[in-house]
């Protein structure tokens, strides 16, 4: 189980075809072209989100992995990089962004207050629903879902739409709701906790759920993005996969001991991390 999206400090056309689960015919390895980046001075680097553009963002780390300092990122394709924390801010960390440049994230002011927004150039949106939101996907109408955890300590998932006006999402009996990516046509991918005690992906449509368990990856799989192809990339037993059509394949960056995949365009690009040491985005099939 890979985990990244719970312990993060700051922050219709698919749903017939993976209505059978697991998936249903065997794995191999997607054909992948990468473009692989890192950032100077950060030990780690935690990616989030991707537009068709090949724009990246996540988080970086300028710490280290017990006194951790995160700070925004925007990695564009022609290699440059961009970081964002607002003046007196402790951290900060972006969780998508769509083709017009509006990104999710939060920060961490210097009274220890957390701060959830929308951001555009510099214009910053705060978002106050649900309380305690952990923005992630975000689609071209700007709806935006994520997670959050109420007073009880259970954790659901949610979609904002852009008048503000929000829904909860929550997978029928699950202990936890992890809602991750959405596409333009309202398709929303995540993950829950069942009463089985294991992670199960899921797709969300239009009311509508089903489930989607990756290959050997019964007791773990997390589902992060979809594209408006329907295509989906996720996590099985700590193993990257892509799904199209009945078919996972897995992820590998070339000379990574681990890949992560984490984000997919509309059209298809994929972003993520090798070894959380190194970003990239890639071109798959």
């Amino acid at each position: 189980m890979s985990g990244l999206s719970r312990n993060f400090p700051i922050f219709a056309v698919a749903l017939i075809a993976l209505s059978l689960t697991p998936a249903s015919r065997a794995q191999s390895r997607a054909s992948c072209t990468f473009h692989t980046f890192g950032l100077p001075s950060s030990p780690q680097i935690f990616v989030n989100g991707v537009n068709d553009y090949g724009t990246v963002v996540g988080a970086a780390n300028f710490g280290n992995r017990e006194v951790p300092q995160f700070k925004a990122f925007i990695h564009y394709s022609n290699g440059n990089t961009t970081y964002w924390l607002p003046s007196g801010a402790k951290s900060s960390g972006f969780g998508g962004r769509n083709d017009s440049g509006v990104t999710t994230g939060a920060y961490v002011d210097s009274s220890n207050q957390r701060h959830v927004f929308l951001l555009k150039g510099s214009t910053l949106t705060p978002i106050s629903r649900p309380a305690g939101a952990n923005p992630l996907g975000i689609n071209k109408y700007n709806s935006v879902v994520g997670n959050y955890v109420d007073s009880s300590a259970k954790t659901h998932g949610f979609k904002r739409y852009s008048n503000g006006s929000t829904i909860h999402l929550n997978y029928p009996s699950a202990t936890a709701t992890f809602a991750n990516g959405i596409n333009d046509r309202g398709g929303i991918v995540g993950f829950y906790f069942g009463s089985d005690g294991a992670e199960h992906g899921f797709i969300y449509h239009n009311g509508a759920w089903a489930k989607l368990q990756f290959p050997n990856a019964p007791l773990s799989t997390e589902l992060y993005g979809i594209s408006n192809g329907g295509v989906i990339v996720g996590q099985g037993q700590s193993h990257p996969y892509l799904y199209q059509n009945g078919t996972a394949k897995e992820i590998i960056v070339p000379g990574s001991n681990q890949t992560e995949v984490r984000a997919i365009a509309p059209g298809g690009l994929i972003a993520g991390m090798g070894d959380l040491t190194h970003g990239f985005w890639a071109a798959c099939h």
